[in-house]
C-alpha cells in the first residue's frame, strides 16, 4: 500500500469437479496487473467488474494482482472481493508505509490489536496514584505527563526514572543524613550513577520520538507495525474487509516535540533540585578510623 496507489493480490486455492468459468467480483476501478493459474499466466477476461477465470477439473491455484489509484485516508481497508461460492481459511495481510501512524485496527478476532491505549490508560492511572503519595516529588499531572513519554521505553527504564525521582526526595530527609559514613558515601555514588542512567533514558525517549517510529505494541497473528495480518475460518461469498485507522507520522512527531519541550523545562528544575539534594549535608564523609586499644601493662 502506497500514498497514492494501492496494490493488491488475491491468491486462491480451488478444488473444482467440473470445468467452468469462475467469476471473481473485484472493485470497479481495479486495474489488473497479473493473472496466473497454477503458476502459468492466462489472458485477462472481464465481464464488467467481474474477472472470468476458466477452471479445470481438479485442484488448482489462481493468483490475481491489481492496483487502484486511491490516496490513503484516515481509514484504510482491504478491497471488497466477492466469489460465487463461500470460502474457508481466509488470510488477509495489509502492509502500511513507514510514515503512517497506526492508531486502531478492525477485522476478524484473530488479528492484530493495538495495545498502546490500554497501556497508556494503565500508565496514567499509576501516575495519578504516584502523585497521591505523601512523599511524592511531583504532582499527579506532572507524573501523568511524564508517563505519556515513558510508554515508549521498556518498563525497567520507566521504573528507573521513577526510582530516581523518589531517591532524590529521600536524599534530603533526616533518615538519609543519619546513615553511617560508608552507607552515605555508597548511596551518593549510587545517586550519581542513577542520574546518568536517567539522563540517557530521557535522551533516548526524545530521540525516538523525534526521529524514530511510535511503539504502539501491535500484536496478534504475527502482526507488527507495518504488517497487519488477519485470519478467518469461514466466509460467505463476500470477503471480510479488515482495515486500520492511521494518520501521518508527523502528527506523532509534533506531539513528541511538545512533550520534549515540556521535559526540557522540567528537567532544568529537576537537575537543580537534584544538585541541592546531592550537596545537602556534604558530598562525601570521611570514614572514621577504628580506635586502637592500649597495650596491656606489665605485671
Amino acid at each position: 500500500m502506497g500514498k497514492r496507489q494501492r496494490v493488491s493480490r488475491l491468491d486462491l486455492a480451488i478444488r473444482s469437479s467440473l470445468g467452468e468459468d469462475f467469476l471473481v467480483d473485484l472493485p470497479v476501478d481495479a486495474e489488473i496487473t497479473s493473472l496466473t493459474q497454477s503458476g502459468r499466466p492466462i489472458p485477462v477476461r472481464k465481464d464488467g467488474a467481474k474477472l472470468i477465470v476458466p477452471l479445470q477439473p481438479g485442484e488448482q491455484s489462481v493468483s490475481v494482482g491489481w492496483k487502484i489509484n486511491r490516496a490513503l485516508g484516515l481509514f484504510s481497508a482491504a478491497e471488497q472481493v466477492r466469489l460465487p461460492v463461500p470460502s474457508a481459511n481466509l488470510e488477509t495481510s495489509m502492509r502500511t508505509p513507514d510514515d503512517r501512524w497506526i492508531l486502531w485496527t478492525r477485522g476478524p478476532l484473530r488479528g492484530p490489536a493495538v495495545r498502546f491505549w490500554s497501556i497508556l490508560v494503565s500508565a496514567l492511572i499509576a501516575a495519578w496514584v504516584l502523585g497521591r503519595i505523601s512523599t511524592s516529588p511531583l504532582r499527579s499531572f506532572e507524573w501523568m505527563l511524564l508517563a505519556i513519554g515513558l510508554t515508549q521505553v521498556p518498563l525497567p527504564a520507566a521504573l528507573a526514572v521513577i526510582g530516581w525521582l523518589f531517591f532524590l526526595a529521600w536524599r534530603g530527609r533526616p533518615s538519609f543524613l543519619a546513615l553511617p559514613a560508608w552507607g552515605f558515601n555508597l548511596l551518593q555514588l549510587f545517586q550519581i550513577a542513577l542520574t546518568a542512567v536517567t539522563l540517557v533514558i530521557f535522551v533516548a525517549v526524545v530521540a525516538a520520538g523525534l526521529l524514530g517510529s511510535p511503539e504502539m505494541f501491535i500484536l496478534g497473528n504475527g502482526s507488527h507495525r507495518t504488517l497487519l495480518r488477519w485470519y478467518q475460518a469461514r466466509s460467505d461469498v463476500a470477503f471480510p474487509t479488515p482495515g486500520c485507522v492511521a494518520v501521518s507520522i508527523w502528527w506523532y512527531r509534533i506531539l513528541m516535540l511538545i512533550w520534549a519541550l515540556w521535559l526540557a523545562a522540567s528537567l532544568i528544575r529537576w537537575l537543580r533540585w537534584a544538585w541541592d539534594q546531592f550537596s545537602g549535608g556534604g558530598y562525601f564523609r570521611k570514614m572514621g578510623k577504628k580506635a586502637l586499644s592500649p597495650p596491656p601493662l606489665p605485671t
